[in-house]
């Protein structure tokens, strides 16, 4: 049976509701591209102090492009939008600013913010921008990543964003480090030139799927992040693709995570639904090792009720 690894945000980080998640989960995350340094030291040190045996992971900043909007923004169907990096551009169209460059992408047919839950349909880029026209009328909020179907990041970007992160958070209290959007086992191995800390190899782009086996081989544990990878590789891939990685990781004896909306409903009801059983029942037969709760136990106060229902 799988065990759970909980994600601490808002809801759960005050010592009361903390307590409750270090005495029944054995593993807990933090995402290091939320929150401030102060944060994340402050919730190590009390994790540890509540429960020395606690492990936990640090997510360090990738550099996928999240939205830099202060306010939300509502975006109306049909209404084009540019997705600006740095400079400002003329053009007469609302603008998004982006926190990171642009990745290399060829001609998309279309392209989506919050883990391919808006699509946009692809209109035009620029060196530092992309235009696209909205399928749907939805509110969009901070910190919201964008995903390109296909795209290439920059290795060396990448390298350079963890270790700047790494040296910020090395007299933390912490065990793992979760590196996103892993292309190839060249980045897992400096980053382990670098740091002691057990490395969880995130696969959620194509390229990642790629050197899969590589990955696996040089890497601690592998996470399946199912909402970026189906927003970069395409929902009809999610599948096959699911249990290729799950295969390959178990091949060489690694732990696996499965994240993304395993018990999502369950942020506003008081019980799964049929869908999320059966999900959970395909990540048992993988043998999946921990699965992940992120808005479950960050944001919901109904976190301690799920927790309970999936143990």
């Amino acid at each position: 049976m799988a065990d759970i690894l909980s994600t601490i945000g808002p809801t759960t980080e005050n010592i009361k509701n903390l307590k409750k998640i270090v005495t029944k989960t054995k593993f807990v995350r933090l995402n290091g591209a939320h929150n401030n340094l102060k944060w994340h030291y402050k919730i190590c040190k009390l994790i540890k102090k509540l429960n020395p045996n606690c492990k936990i992971l640090i997510d360090l900043p990738g550099i996928k492009p999240r939205t830099m909007n202060s306010k939300e923004v509502l975006i109306k169907k049909n209404e084009k939008v540019m997705f600006l990096f740095g400079k400002k551009n003329s053009k007469n169209i609302k603008k998004i600013q982006i926190s990171k460059p642009l990745p290399n992408f060829k001609k998309p047919k279309n392209f989506s913010v919050s883990d391919g839950k808006y699509i946009f349909k692809f209109v035009s880029r620029g060196k530092n921008y992309v235009i696209g026209k909205s399928n749907e009328s939805f509110i969009l909020k901070n910190k919201k990543g964008l995903n390109i179907p296909h795209s290439i990041y920059d290795n060396k970007f990448q390298e350079r964003v963890y270790l700047k992160f790494l040296k910020k958070i090395e007299k933390f209290q912490f065990d793992a480090i979760g590196l996103s959007y892993v292309q190839n086992h060249h980045l897992v191995n400096k980053m382990r030139l670098r740091s002691d800390k057990i490395i969880v190899s995130k696969i959620e782009n194509e390229q990642g799927c790629k050197n899969l086996n590589l990955i696996c081989k040089n890497s601690d544990i592998i996470m399946i992040d199912r909402g970026d990878l189906a927003a970069e590789i395409g929902d009809n891939n999610l599948y096959n693709q699911t249990i290729k990685i799950s295969k390959c990781t178990k091949s060489y004896g690694k732990l696996l995570i499965m994240a993304t909306e395993n018990l999502e409903t369950m942020i506003f009801n008081n019980a799964p639904t049929k869908s999320e059983i059966i999900s959970l029942s395909f990540s048992k037969s993988l043998n999946v090792d921990y699965l992940m709760l992120s808005d479950e136990t960050a944001t919901s106060n109904k976190f301690l009720k799920t927790i309970n229902w999936l143990k």
